[in-house]
């Protein structure tokens, strides 16, 4: 419990100072929680998230604590994600803090993949940026960073079959 705690401050205080910073515990099977530094534009979110996985595809998940779709696309995503990490696709969660960070981190411990939650502001202008009308939505990037598959204008679960086959396409790529 006391490595845990430490952990957790340790955590709290490099996100404070803008470090990158990334933690997994046995506990939380796969979630590594990594931070944008909250003076990053919300407009260049994405551009710096993106840095962090250049040559990989990533299915990124726009979410919320409270948003009861996002919770059940999750569990829906959870049955294509082992064979497309198998290939390498990364999967990235991103929400705002309108998730209560201690609930977020209760949750995210069970989600498999990594995990930002972005300032308020940043939320609003990227989500405003995009033209994202609602969550849960998906982006998928190319290994360039490019953006291969986004449903922002539509928002809601898109499927398992389209995410998978939008990210089998971007890893011919």
């Amino acid at each position: 419990m006391k490595k845990q705690i430490l952990i957790l401050v340790a955590l709290f205080a490099m996100a404070a100072f803008g470090v990158n910073a990334t933690a997994q515990t046995p506990e939380n099977k796969g979630a590594v929680v990594k931070t944008v530094d909250a003076n990053v534009a919300g407009t260049d979110v994405l551009s710096a998230i993106a840095k962090n996985y250049e040559g990989k595809v990533v299915v990124i998940d726009f979410w919320a604590t409270w948003c009861g779709p996002c919770r059940q696309a999750m569990k829906l995503i959870d049955e294509i994600k082992p064979e497309l990490q198998k290939k390498g696709v990364v999967f990235v969660y991103l929400t705002g803090e309108t998730s209560p960070l201690e609930k977020w981190e209760g949750m995210i411990a069970t989600i498999e993949g990594d995990h930002y939650r972005i300032t308020n502001k940043q939320w609003g202008a990227l989500c405003s940026s995009l033209g994202l009308r609602g969550i849960p939505s998906y982006m998928i990037l190319n290994k360039d960073g490019s953006t291969a598959y986004d449903n922002f204008k539509t928002g809601g679960y898109p499927g398992s079959e389209v995410l998978q086959n939008q990210a089998e396409v971007a890893l011919t790529k």
